[in-house]
């Protein structure tokens, strides 16, 4: 016997290669601008202006739903979000009039994207990184053109100026990609893809969680479906940034959804792979030396290990309600310098905001990745373990990037509310797998 589960959705047959209805543009522009303003470095520069623009967006959503009843639960994720601010620069007696006005409109035009976007957002992030892929290695290219490369590289200061950090380092960004600053300024011989962000380890970790989303979206039982056109675009791009954070992310990926497999060839292909990566660790600079050199300074400088160890001295003074996101509060500066810069993003965000809000985001953020997993169906049996797994990696990676206070990773409160219900799928009492039914199509609302 044979129980269907259908929603008020077109059916969708064959994962994401089977979508009937393809990216629009506007789909691509809305996707890609809240990336951009994400990550790019010339979007982070002219911040303010940029944000107050893309309010565009959830003002024409606000309009076109004027007459819908906000629901209890995004009333509740704005209040604790924003309020959350409010108790911190009471605490620490901030002035954070500007904080509430930019994590307010963040927040505002995360939800709006994630519901103009619907049941599509995965699909549309997917062909947007997809997009940004192809471009970057592009460029990429290029970059290793002489003539060409050194235009490039003075283009990009001309049309989009930066201004130089603490560092004293301005990167280059034609927006559709940022250039590689090691490689122009001759510090290492390879070109590291950054896409269109601030640098490639950012670049891996966007990657990284574009392609778990598109693995929990799709049926996974062969080789193909594993490396299909997206995905195979989307690992050899992130192969070219060559971050060691970005691999190690992608190797857990990989290792996770081969398990699901269901040829006797895995085996073959996880022993294969696993010899693979011990060579690359063993042979490659910026992989095992890279760790073993970071751990080994780890005490006396602030890298992704230095961040850590420090970051966790922090969190034990104050565990539950955090630091704030203010600089000043723990460093009597609001400017950042050598000292006050700790680039791991997992501890800073549990630094700045305690156990409260990390539970708060995190607990959404299973919901997402969950509700992903249910209406698509192919990954139902252990939704659970996959959904931890999901924030399992959302963790590595941020282990390298402060990524949590950017719009996109914002909206990842919001996405589980366009993921109700079941897309059209059958689950067979007997086997207990799920089968597309493309031609039953029905569009009745199941109640989940």
């Amino acid at each position: 016997m044979t129980t269907t589960y259908r929603t008020h959705s077109p059916p969708i047959t064959g994962g994401l290669e089977g979508l009937t209805q393809k990216t629009t543009w506007s789909e691509f522009i809305m996707m890609f601008l809240m990336l951009a303003i994400s990550g790019n470095p010339y979007f982070s520069e002219k911040f303010e202006p940029i944000l107050v623009s893309l309010s565009i967006i959830p003002i024409y959503y606000t309009v076109k739903n004027h007459h819908r009843k906000i629901q209890y639960i995004t009333l509740g994720i704005f209040t604790f979000m924003l309020g959350y601010e409010v108790m911190h620069s009471i605490m620490f007696s901030q002035d954070y009039t500007l904080t509430y006005f930019s994590v307010f409109l963040k927040l505002w035009i995360g939800f709006s994207v994630v519901k103009l976007l619907d049941h599509r957002f995965v699909q549309v992030l997917v062909d947007t990184m997809v997009v940004i892929s192809v471009l970057s290695l592009i460029f990429t290219f290029l970059s290793y053109v002489p003539g060409i490369n050194r235009f490039l590289w003075n283009l990009s200061a001309k049309l989009f100026p930066i201004t130089p950090n603490y560092f004293d380092f301005a990167p280059r960004t034609l927006i559709v990609y940022t250039l590689s600053h090691e490689f122009f300024e001759g510090r290492i011989p390879y070109v590291r893809n950054a896409g269109i962000f601030w640098e490639s380890g950012a670049f891996s970790v966007f990657l990284c969680i574009t392609l778990f989303l598109s693995f929990i979206s799709k049926s996974i039982t062969s080789l193909n479906d594993l490396f299909d056109r997206k995905s195979a675009i989307m690992i050899f791009t992130l192969a070219t940034t060559t971050s060691t954070t970005g691999l190690v992310g992608l190797v857990t990926i990989l290792f996770l959804f081969s398990f699901r497999l269901r040829s006797k060839m895995k085996y073959v292909f996880l022993l294969l792979f696993s010899v693979l990566l011990l060579i690359a660790f063993t042979n490659v600079s910026y992989l095992g030396d890279k760790i073993e050199g970071q751990l080994a300074r780890s005490g006396v400088e602030n890298n992704r290990f230095g961040s850590a160890m420090k970051d966790f001295e922090d969190i034990m003074r104050r565990p539950i309600l955090g630091w704030s996101r203010r600089l000043e509060v723990l460093f009597d500066s609001n400017i950042t310098t050598v000292e006050s810069h700790r680039p791991n993003g997992f501890t800073n965000f549990l630094r700045s905001y305690g156990l409260l809000y990390f539970s708060f985001y995190f607990y959404f953020v299973y919901l997402t990745f969950s509700r992903i997993i249910k209406y698509y169906g192919y990954h139902n049996k252990d939704r659970v373990l996959l959904a931890w797994a999901g924030i399992f990696i959302m963790w590595l990676v941020s282990f390298s990037e402060l990524i949590y206070d950017k719009l996109f990773l914002k909206s990842f409160v919001f996405i589980h509310l366009v993921y109700m219900g079941h897309q059209v799928i059958a689950s067979s009492k007997k086997t207990g797998k799920y089968v597309n039914t493309p031609n039953k199509p029905d569009f009745r609302l199941l109640e989940s």
